[in-house]
């Protein structure tokens, strides 16, 4: 899966997930980048490691971000490594849930099962995605306990989490890393950059934008100091 964003693919992105909601920015970011099939239908875990290599293909592997203590609401800064992140995040297969002679298959939540069950009313939800985690199959009510527990299990495995410790007060927490919002801030960033180089550049020289997204990196920067007077 792993691809890389361009100049021109990260404004498009951007532009196309400026205005979505957070669980469809993930899968504009990994269309964005080419990647191919039925992006909605990952398992929730792959769409993250996709995400995680994509960033550092894009990027590079070492990723900042930053937390808030809970207590004193000191801000901390997290150094990470997007490969070692993108390792971490499990294979999620389908699996078979039983109890005695019953049993069902369950298979891993995607994003088109969250996006699903978004208008749920809040004490629905773990029916909803129970029916659709099983296919909406028949099963024994027994199997309901286990399917709901194999359901969270799977949802606190797939989590990535780092302990911190508050500079300040010695806090002592889990923060929960939300990989689509890390890779997300970190391309809009760079989109809101560039639009202004374009903007500088394109007024400096008349060019298009095209051509000014076509530019190295390396290019772009030396344009950019000539077309400010250094």
């Amino acid at each position: 899966m792993v691809q890389h964003l361009t100049s021109t693919s990260i404004l498009k992105a951007w532009e196309a997930g400026v205005g979505r909601r957070p669980l469809d920015r993930g899968l504009t970011l990994l269309w964005a980048a080419g990647v191919s099939g039925d992006l909605a239908a990952l398992p929730l875990t792959e769409r993250d490691r996709g995400l995680l290599q994509l960033r550092a293909a894009t990027f590079g592997r070492e990723l900042e971000a930053q937390a808030v203590c809970p207590d004193c609401g000191e801000v901390l800064g997290l150094e990470l490594d997007a490969d070692a992140l993108a390792r971490a995040l499990p294979e999620m297969t389908d699996e078979v849930v039983g109890v005695g002679d019953d049993e069902i298959l369950l298979r891993p939540l995607t994003s088109r099962d969250l996006a699903a069950v978004v208008a749920v009313p809040t004490p629905d939800v773990p029916a909803a995605l129970r029916a659709r985690a099983t296919g909406g199959e028949w099963f024994p009510p027994a199997l309901v306990p286990e399917i709901d527990a194999r359901l969270e299990a799977r949802e606190a495995e797939g989590e990535l989490t780092t302990q911190l410790t508050c500079t300040e007060c010695s806090t002592v927490w889990t923060e929960v890393l939300d990989v689509v919002a890390l890779v997300w801030a970190e391309v809009e960033a760079t989109a809101l950059r560039l639009v202004g180089e374009v903007a500088e550049l394109a007024a400096a020289f008349g060019w298009a934008e095209r051509d000014i997204l076509e530019l190295s990196v390396v290019r772009r920067q030396t344009y950019l100091r000539i077309a400010r007077g250094g």
